[in-house]
């Protein structure tokens, strides 16, 4: 009777492979569910998204004034709706300006909030007369801008320098 020898090889090449594919794939999901947080565009409805710009080059451009004069009313922002639809856009001072200022519209007073109805293309501007004894050195304020389309935009803490 011969005897057989059995000789221990160790893992199979296959176990190998299985165990390295298995060690890749916790690695991958480790390190692809694990984002930045950051992010470069602003979402829309309907799951589209556009990059952000600079305020001038926006969905709503902005062309804020650099500076405003105390005891005057000067120009603070003109508001540019570049879709292809109608918009609105609103202009808020901030709580800290609204004491010292007014928002002006075609040379009327409108207070703290102002509202533009802007056409595909259509730009608007929004005054402001600020108080002569402010004690302010910047006035702030936030632009919202919402499209028929289910399009909206935030640009807040805008500010401009104030002049004696």
């Amino acid at each position: 009777m011969s005897r057989r020898r059995t000789r221990s090889r160790g893992p199979s090449g296959r176990a190998l492979l299985v165990a390295a594919l298995a060690i890749a794939v916790i690695v991958a999901v480790a390190v692809g569910g694990a984002g930045t947080g950051a992010f470069a565009t602003s979402a829309v409805e309907r799951g589209s998204a556009l990059p952000v710009a600079a305020d001038e080059g926006g969905v709503v451009g902005l062309d804020v004034n650099d500076s405003v004069r105390a005891n005057d009313t000067s120009r603070l922002v003109t508001v540019t709706n570049t879709l292809d639809a109608p918009a609105s856009a609103t202009v808020s001072l901030h709580e800290s300006a609204r004491d010292d200022a007014d928002l002006v519209v075609d040379d009327t007073s409108v207070g703290d909030e102002a509202t533009l109805a802007l056409d595909p293309g259509a730009s608007d501007t929004v005054d402001v007369r600020v108080a002569s004894g402010t004690t302010l050195d910047t006035l702030g304020f936030d632009v919202t801008a919402s499209g028929e389309r289910g399009v909206t935009v935030s640009a807040p803490d805008r500010s401009t320098a104030i002049t004696t």
